[in-house]
């Protein structure tokens, strides 16, 4: 036998894995290019979220990278790609 039955399912989960990182990649696109109506950043409006909530003492910080926003739970620190840090989009401030 060429295939072991389980391959099916890993390559379907690839297929649905790509498909969705294309979907995430392309509404980024699409939604950068449609200007925040308040004119803040990416990293003005994760700094309001995170001191309404009363975490002051979590940074906030620029990652080089496109899409590698995360949070760190090691050094407790909230990193943003460059595009979601400087930017003033629907996408940037939605991240």
């Amino acid at each position: 036998m060429l295939f072991h039955p389980m391959d099916i399912f890993i390559f379907i989960a690839f297929l649905i894995s790509l498909w969705a990182q294309w979907k995430v990649s392309s509404n980024f696109n699409a939604w950068s290019e449609v200007p925040a109506s308040s004119g803040l950043t990416g990293a003005e409006v994760a700094r309001m979220i995170l001191d309404r909530h009363g975490l002051h003492h979590v940074p906030v910080e620029v990652v080089p990278g496109r899409l590698s926003d995360h949070y760190d739970p090691i050094s407790r620190t909230v990193r943003l790609s460059e595009p979601v840090f400087y930017g003033r989009s629907i996408a940037s401030i939605s991240v």
